[in-house]
């Protein structure tokens, strides 16, 4: 098995109109493991920012895992 952080980025590469198709499958295959690895977890596509005194943004939007009952 991929480590799960190979296959976030794998997402992350994978978001795009071109490639939508293979974005699907990789995320649902994703998902699978997810749930057996870590009940309860999801997979968001969320902006990333460095947390402190002062919020910063990374710049960038990345595939990451959050608790299920956070995305509702």
């Amino acid at each position: 098995m991929q480590p799960l952080l190979t296959l976030l980025e794998e997402l992350d590469r994978l978001y795009c109109s071109e490639t939508l198709s293979e974005y699907e499958q990789t995320l649902h295959h994703l998902e699978q493991q997810v749930q057996q690895i870590f009940p309860g977890f999801t997979i968001a596509y969320a902006e990333i920012a460095i947390v402190g005194c002062k919020r910063e943004q990374h710049g960038g939007m990345r595939h990451v895992l959050v608790p299920a009952s956070s995305v509702e």
